[in-house]
C-alpha cells in the first residue's frame, strides 16, 4: 500500500493502517483515508462540484485529494478508491451537524446526478424486491418470514401518504445517503456520502437512529422540530420518511448480503410499537403545538 500511495499521490506514508477496507495514515500532521469509492462514477462530477462549492462558502468538509494523474479516482485491486484528507476531528455527530449543513447549503449545486428526491420510485422498487424474495428467504429465516409483511405494509403506507398528498419537493440541501447508528464525523463529512435532497431526509434518518439505537427522549425530538421549522409539505415528507421502515429493511439487506444472524432484527422489532406511538404523538404535535395542519394517518392516530 505504501507504494500505491507514493506512486499516485507522491506521499511517502511510512505507517499505513487498515481497518475494514479503509486505509489510514498521517502526513504533515493531518489524517488521511484511502477508501473504496462505492458509487456510480457519473456521481463523481457532482460530488466534486459540491466540494468546490462548500469550499467557496467556507463550509467545513473532509477533502477529496486529486492524484498526480489529475483524477480523484484511483484503481487498486480491481476496485476504485479515493483519498480523503480529514478536516473534521473525530467525534460523535449530533443534531447541530445536521443543522449546520441544512442552514448553509440550500440549492448548493444544480447537477442532477446527486439529486435523490424521487424516494417514491426507490421505495416501490425496494418493496417489489422484498416481496419477490420473501418466499425464498422466508423459508430460511423464521423471524423474517414472521415480520416482513408488517414492515412491507408500513412501507406501502408511507408511499400512499406521499402519493395522496401530491408532495412537490422544491428546497434541496446537502444530505447523506444514510445516517445510521455507526456514522461518525468522518462519515458525516465524507464527500462520498453526499447527496442532494430535502431537509426531511437527514432529519428523519437521524430521529430513527436516535429512537432505535440511542437514548432518546421524546421532548428532544419535539425540540428538534421546533428548530428546523419545516413547511407543510416538508412535514408530510418527514412523516412519510419516518414511517418508511429503513431501520428494518437495512438489516434485511445485511442478513441477505453479508449472512448476518437474523437476531439483529429483534431490537427494532421490540421497539416498533413504541415507535408507532411516537409517530402518533408527532401528528398531534405538528398539528396542535406547531400549528401546521397536516393530514393524519387514521390507523396510527387510533393506535
Amino acid at each position: 500500500m505504501n507504494n500505491i500511495i507514493n506512486f499516485y499521490y507522491g506521499i511517502n506514508a511510512i505507517n499505513i493502517f487498515e481497518n475494514k477496507g479503509k486505509y489510514f495514515f498521517r502526513y504533515n500532521n493531518h489524517n488521511y483515508y484511502f477508501i473504496e469509492y462505492d458509487r456510480d462514477e457519473k456521481d463523481l462530477k457532482c460530488i466534486i462540484e459540491i466540494c468546490f462549492e462548500l469550499k467557496k462558502r467556507n463550509i467545513v468538509s473532509n477533502e477529496l485529494i486529486c492524484n498526480k494523474f489529475n483524477s480523484y479516482i484511483t484503481s487498486f485491486h480491481n476496485k476504485l478508491f479515493v483519498l480523503l484528507k480529514e478536516n473534521v476531528p473525530e467525534r460523535v455527530i449530533g443534531f447541530n451537524d445536521i443543522l449546520y449543513f441544512q442552514n448553509n447549503t440550500n440549492n448548493l449545486v444544480s447537477n442532477i446526478n446527486c439529486i435523490r428526491t424521487d424516494c417514491l420510485s426507490l421505495w416501490k422498487r425496494k418493496i417489489d424486491f422484498y416481496e419477490g424474495k420473501l418466499s425464498i428467504i422466508g423459508n430460511k429465516y423464521k423471524l423474517i418470514n414472521k415480520t416482513m409483511d408488517y414492515y412491507i405494509g408500513l412501507g406501502e403506507n408511507a408511499i400512499t401518504y406521499l402519493v395522496i398528498n401530491k408532495i412537490q419537493i422544491n428546497s434541496i440541501v446537502l444530505s447523506h445517503r444514510r445516517i445510521n447508528e455507526n456514522m461518525n464525523s468522518f462519515d458525516f463529512y465524507n464527500p462520498v456520502n453526499y447527496i442532494l435532497d430535502n431537509r426531511a431526509r437527514d432529519l428523519a434518518d437521524y430521529i430513527k437512529n436516535l429512537f432505535f439505537y440511542k437514548e432518546m427522549k421524546e421532548d428532544v425530538i419535539f425540540l428538534l422540530l421546533y428548530y428546523v421549522n419545516l413547511n407543510k409539505e416538508e412535514y408530510i415528507l418527514f412523516l412519510s420518511r419516518l414511517l418508511y421502515p429503513t431501520y428494518y429493511f437495512d438489516l434485511i439487506d445485511r442478513i441477505m448480503l453479508f449472512n448476518e444472524d437474523e437476531e439483529i432484527l429483534k431490537n427494532v422489532i421490540s421497539k416498533t410499537d413504541d415507535y408507532i406511538l411516537l409517530l402518533k404523538r408527532l401528528f398531534y404535535y405538528i398539528n396542535y403545538n406547531i400549528g401546521i395542519n397536516i393530514p393524519i394517518i387514521e390507523w396510527i392516530i387510533k393506535k
